[in-house]
């Protein structure tokens, strides 16, 4: 049985209680919900905005396009897929991806806990070839992820699998080039890439409006549009925004 969600004001965190272990989960030394935590606080830093808050709001976008059959791009600790899986008014199914065992072994057990298991399944997956037949989903979902990848080839990918008239969500920090250039973007880089040890960040490659929305048509995706959710602090600060193409 589904859950409501509450109001759209109010802060939403899953409490999930300790779930029953299982021997791969019982001997990690880290719990997943301090990782969760610390993917909040960096989101936080990055964009200025909630990060529970900003997933509702992908959700509810999600639910709006009408889709049956998600694709969830990166489960991570499935925030997404269990809030959307939770929505009364979403009656679909999501296929949630990630290329980590272990991530995806504890959203199960999340969702096992929220009773959803029925209508999200969780699939490890080597990239760049997503592993679902070409036009199987209605919405492809990746949540900041997009400036990890190839940007050419994850499009490219991510349009096979949608069917004809499907949507594209890239929720995504765009930058202006004036924020890629100068001593200010390397010392960011310098100190993700040996302070913080995340190499994945340090090599990621963000982009302006323009370039995305040139990289999207290319692609051969139309109809885009961008909606931008949080407000630069100057005019060299990204704005993490809502990006959607139909294929």
């Amino acid at each position: 049985m589904k859950t409501e969600s509450p109001p759209s004001n109010i802060q939403r965190k899953f409490d999930f209680s300790t779930p029953k272990p299982r021997p791969f989960l019982a001997n990690l030394p880290a719990k997943i919900e301090i990782y969760e935590d610390g993917i909040a606080e960096f989101f936080r830093r990055q964009t200025g905005l909630d990060y529970y808050l900003t997933i509702d709001r992908i959700v509810d976008f999600v639910v709006d396009t009408g889709g049956r059959k998600v694709l969830d791009l990166l489960a991570d600790t499935a925030v997404f897929a269990l809030n959307l899986a939770g929505r009364k008014a979403f009656q679909g199914h999501i296929y949630s991806f990630d290329t980590n065992i272990t991530l995806l072994e504890r959203a199960k057990q999340r969702a096992i806990q929220l009773n959803l298991q029925s209508t999200i399944d969780f699939w490890e997956f080597r990239e760049p070839k997503i592993p679902v037949p070409d036009e199987y989903g209605d919405v492809a979902v990746s949540i900041f992820d997009f400036h990890r990848h190839p940007a050419e080839q994850y499009l490219k990918e991510i349009k096979r699998v949608l069917v004809p008239n499907g949507y594209m969500i890239l929720a995504e920090m765009i930058k202006p080039k004036s924020s890629k250039t100068g001593w200010n973007s390397i010392l960011k880089k310098l100190h993700l890439q040996h302070i913080k040890k995340n190499d994945a960040e340090a090599a990621a490659v963000y982009y302006d409006r323009e370039e995305i929305i040139s990289l999207l048509f290319q692609a051969g995706f139309r109809q885009v549009i961008i909606q931008g959710l949080n407000v630069p602090a100057n005019a060299h600060s990204g704005v993490f925004s809502l990006i959607t193409a139909i294929k």
